[in-house]
């Protein structure tokens, strides 16, 4: 069943430690499935470093448009998405030069799990690709003449608040075939048109089927979202309105970009978060690898993880100088 060390008979498990592991005392040994032998991650350690973290992005394949960084400043280690392009804002410019950008600083703490700091970078690019994405949403205004991104995460939100009347629904109440292809003729996705391809109104709600234009020279996985051409969506509205159309055709989008990342970044090769990998097979492995019999894991095994879990806890503990912030949260830490 498990594979032996003669000199001490007991199990050994064939699954390598990544630069930044380390196994706590007496970690038991699992079988999978397959009768490969293995120590879980749960049972590690880690401390992680610039080297470490380095180790595993050079592991990670998703786009030469979405490079990874790891850094390091006064708090510590961090992650962070370059995103390779034109300039969203240089409209009608025929020679338009590629430059990098970057996104949000991603904190990596040294004992987070591999598999964390792996999931981290996912969440990073689908993020950026998102930043990007209402960026490139264009609406032409009727009233102004002038093509804005309303879904750009640039507006000034305090300024919005203290004048809050302002953005009270303008758009016309009127909801029907003509009045949604005037809005979509208004509309572009980085560069593509709308077109709406069906329209029927339901007992309960309205179904639409919309359909994005194909554009031409964009790079397999790179910044011109190439799941964008040609795609068909279906939009489900609860109640008749424009604004509800904005909105939900905003969030399919964004679905279609995720979707494109879960199936296209790969971790040596694997794609972790791809719909591919069947969901069933995830929860017995799962079963398998954490919840282990006191036969491999004994009371003094399961009291050294319980230790070491609580010493990781208290490192994520916020320590909280402000007067003001602990008043804000006294009622709730209650």
């Amino acid at each position: 069943m498990f594979d032996r060390d003669d000199k001490l008979n007991k199990p050994v498990p064939t699954n390598p430690l990544n630069l930044g592991e380390y196994h706590l005392p007496k970690v038991p040994v699992v079988t999978l499935e397959n009768g490969a032998t293995c120590t879980p991650q749960h049972y590690f350690g880690f401390n992680h470093s610039l080297d470490s973290v380095e180790a595993l992005l050079n592991n990670i394949e998703f786009s030469a448009d979405y490079p990874v960084f790891v850094s390091t400043d006064q708090g510590g280690l961090f992650l962070q998405v370059g995103v390779v392009g034109v300039d969203n804002y240089e409209r009608n410019v025929s020679d338009k030069t590629r430059k990098i950008v970057y996104g949000r600083k991603w904190r990596v703490e040294p004992n987070l799990p591999t598999s964390e700091i792996i999931q981290t970078v996912f969440l990073a690019i689908k993020k950026a690709r998102e930043h990007e994405l209402r960026e490139l949403f264009t609406l032409d205004d009727a009233l102004t003449h002038k093509t804005s991104t309303p879904f750009n995460c640039h507006q000034d939100l305090p300024l919005m608040a203290t004048h809050s009347d302002l953005f009270r629904g303008k758009l016309s109440h009127q909801f029907n075939v003509a009045s949604v292809q005037t809005l979509l003729a208004s509309l572009t996705v980085d560069g593509r048109f709308i077109q709406l391809s069906g329209f029927q109104k339901r007992p309960n709600n309205y179904l639409l089927d919309i359909t994005l234009s194909k554009t031409e020279g964009n790079d397999h996985q790179g910044i011109g979202f190439s799941e964008l051409d040609g795609a068909q969506i279906s939009l489900i509205l609860n109640h008749g309105s424009l604004n509800e159309l904005l909105f939900q055709l905003m969030d399919e989008i964004l679905k279609l970009s995720d979707r494109f990342v879960e199936e296209h970044l790969l971790y040596k090769g694997f794609a972790r978060f791809s719909r591919q990998q069947d969901i069933v097979s995830l929860a017995r492995f799962s079963v398998n690898t954490r919840h282990i019999s006191a036969t491999h894991f004994d009371e003094s095994g399961q009291e050294a993880l319980r230790l070491h879990n609580c010493l990781v806890d208290e490192t994520r503990v916020p320590v909280i100088f402000n007067e003001a912030q602990k008043r804000r949260l006294l009622e709730v830490l209650k």
